[in-house]
């Protein structure tokens, strides 16, 4: 005996039922006999609704009110016996004919065709499925959905199951995770913001959790990663909106203050380096300062570089110093001893040049001055080399004596130190290494002696032509450069290290001091000191 079943018992509706009950109980036991999910259950419904259809459209003839069972009918798409005509596929049969064989790069095509013959929500969701089950494989597919289609968005025409919307934004997430861990692991900072910043850009991120936990995930790459430039956080701020200044950030404060520290010491660190790596083609004090401090840990080569520094290269010197020590204590394990002040050690005092050839020079004038009031012009300049090795032997020990003075001086080196610092940021000396209390010794001596000689007029000029030198700029002195005696003026003027103002006023005090020894021997102007 052929067994039968009744299509109204499978669509659980009274017998005879109308055409539109019959479709509305179709829809609501679709949503239970999902294609993708009970494909068997589904066919006997779909087998149970079309021949329903068919018994009430075709109702004039007795016999079709009994529904055979699906074992024993014809294919679909085959004619039946007696009067039942040939059935339509149904909508998943067409959307699974049309995902047979389908190319990721040719669904466009495919949505085309399945919006054509009605069955594209049909192949939405196998679709869907397939990227759930396998998002790696279908990466162009996957890309097609988010983008076209904006699936796991609220935007979305389908309502997929949550559980896979889960699966897949889990699967999506964990391989944009993996990447981005790869590009800050290798170095890679344009692929990683390239990468972040298409992943940030779909719709499927809008989504104000999904969004914050990709913020987290970023924010812990950059505290466990060591090597990444300043740059790249900028731009990854700028990409989320985070705010600096505020620190509206999904992590604690604490950390978001680190970042912040990190990114701020690596952009002043890289300035200070790349300043310093150019210091020979474009120095200056700044850059001067970096050089000795990044390039070299060598002392003799500290020494040598500083041995040219300055008064503005210390000072730059003490400003990289203060903020090493009060903005960036992270990064004193630079320097030996963890002590940016090492560089104090490199000011060695430094003695003024030809010293003993100008204090000689100083006193052959201040000699022969002095004995214009007893003697004759001429007598005088026959005398004069006399007077010249009169002034060396007397330079020669004030020498002697300055050595005492040096030891003496040397006890109060803090605060030689302090007052040359002190002279050298005034522009009072040109270099904070001239110690003003260890050189202040022989230069009263020397200012006692012409004093003694000339009187109040030749102790005038003395200290007047160094004040001049005090009050004018570095560049208006002669360089201290070797000479060369075939060239005498030159060598002369490098030695003396005057001025031309400075020239000219000595000069013209040596000729007016010259003309009151001739012509008024004895006046108070130039009396000797002793006899005063």
């Amino acid at each position: 005996m052929e067994s039968t079943f009744d299509c109204w018992k499978v669509l659980d509706l009274p017998g005879r039922s109308d055409e539109r009950s019959v479709k509305r109980q179709y829809a609501k036991l679709l949503k239970v006999s999902r294609p993708d999910e009970d494909p068997v259950g589904f066919q006997h419904l779909r087998e149970a609704y079309e021949q329903a259809l068919q018994i009430l459209r075709e109702h004039d003839e007795p016999d079709a009110l009994a529904c055979t069972h699906p074992a024993n009918l014809p294919p679909i798409g085959q004619n039946r016996p007696g009067s039942i005509s040939k059935i339509t596929p149904s909508m998943y049969e067409r959307a699974v004919e049309l995902l047979s064989g389908l190319d990721d790069s040719a669904i466009d095509r495919c949505w085309t065709e399945a919006l054509a013959t009605g069955c594209a929500a049909e192949l939405e969701r196998l679709l869907f499925k397939r990227c759930v089950n396998e998002p790696n494989a279908n990466a162009a597919l996957l890309e097609w959905g988010l983008e076209q289609r904006q699936w796991l968005t609220p935007w979305q025409q389908i309502a997929f199951p949550e559980s896979e919307q889960q699966r897949l934004v889990f699967k999506i997430t964990t391989a944009l995770y993996r990447e981005l861990d790869k590009r800050m692991a290798g170095g890679e900072e344009d692929e990683f913001f390239s990468c972040l910043q298409h992943s940030v850009r779909q719709a499927w991120l809008a989504d104000l959790a999904r969004r914050q936990a990709l913020q987290v995930h970023v924010l812990s790459l950059f505290l466990e990663t060591e090597d990444w430039s300043p740059l790249l956080f900028q731009q990854v701020c700028q990409l989320f909106g985070w705010d600096i200044d505020g620190g509206v950030v999904p992590i604690a404060d604490q950390q978001w203050h680190a970042l912040r520290s990190r990114s701020e010491h690596r952009a002043w660190f890289n300035e200070l380096h790349a300043l310093a790596e150019q210091h020979q083609q474009s120095p200056s004090p700044r850059a001067n300062a970096a050089a000795l401090f990044l390039l070299t840990s060598r002392p003799d080569l500290q020494r040598e570089l500083a041995e040219g520094f300055t008064e503005p290269d210390w000072q730059a010197c003490e400003q990289l110093s203060e903020t090493f020590a009060s903005r960036f204590p992270d990064l004193l394990g630079l320097f030996p001893n963890h002590n940016p002040w090492f560089w104090q050690t490199l000011i060695v005092p430094k003695a003024s040049p030809y010293g003993v050839k100008r204090a000689a020079c100083a006193l052959t004038i201040g000699l022969a001055l002095h004995n214009l009031a007893d003697y004759d012009l001429l007598f005088v300049l026959f005398m004069l080399p006399l007077y010249a090795l009169g002034g060396l032997l007397g330079a020669q020990f004030g020498k002697w004596l300055s050595t005492h003075w040096v030891s003496l001086a040397a006890t109060m080196y803090d605060l030689d130190l302090t007052i040359s610092k002190w002279c050298a940021r005034h522009r009072l000396t040109s270099d904070r290494r001239y110690l003003v209390i260890r050189s202040s010794g022989p230069l009263l001596m020397l200012g006692c002696v012409f004093w003694k000689w000339l009187g109040a007029l030749g102790l005038a000029t003395y200290v007047i032509v160094g004040v001049i030198g005090a009050l004018q700029s570095a560049s208006a002195r002669p360089a201290d450069r070797d000479y060369r005696w075939r060239k005498p003026l030159q060598a002369i003027y490098r030695i003396a290290g005057l001025s031309r103002l400075q020239w000219l006023f000595c000069v013209s005090m040596i000729f007016f001091i010259g003309y009151i020894q001739l012509h008024m021997p004895g006046t108070l102007l130039t009396q000797p000191w002793l006899s005063q």
